[in-house]
């Protein structure tokens, strides 16, 4: 699943209608094509954007967890940083049906301004 985050080929991971959720906003939109969209515009402003150090546990009672760490470059050079998790629910076909994001904003702080 972050695979298909980072590679922005859904594939057959994701259940229809399956959405996303961010604690910083708590927004809910959907996955495909919503998330995926969204990592192609911080792309585009920051090309190296990443989720290193990838740690996954397999899915109990439908629900997995990912840790990992996003990085990148800002247009100014500058390099940020931020440790995050994500909740992943999935349905009895192993079919991503919600992702929850958590994540420390601050952490974030320049890339946020950097996409405007």
């Amino acid at each position: 699943m972050v695979e298909a985050l980072m590679t922005l080929e859904a594939g057959e991971v994701f259940a229809p209608g399956a959405v996303t959720w961010h604690s910083f906003d708590e927004v809910e939109a959907p996955t495909v094509p919503d998330t995926l969209e969204s990592v192609r515009a911080i792309r585009k402003v920051v090309p190296d954007f990443r989720m290193d150090d990838v740690r996954t546990s397999p899915a109990v009672d439908g629900l997995a967890w990912a840790r990992y760490t996003v990085t990148g470059t800002l247009p100014d050079g500058t390099v940020f940083r931020a440790p995050a998790a994500l909740a992943v629910h999935v349905d009895g076909a192993g079919k991503v049906t919600r992702i929850e994001e958590y994540v420390d904003t601050a952490q974030l702080s320049g890339l946020f301004g950097a996409l405007g």
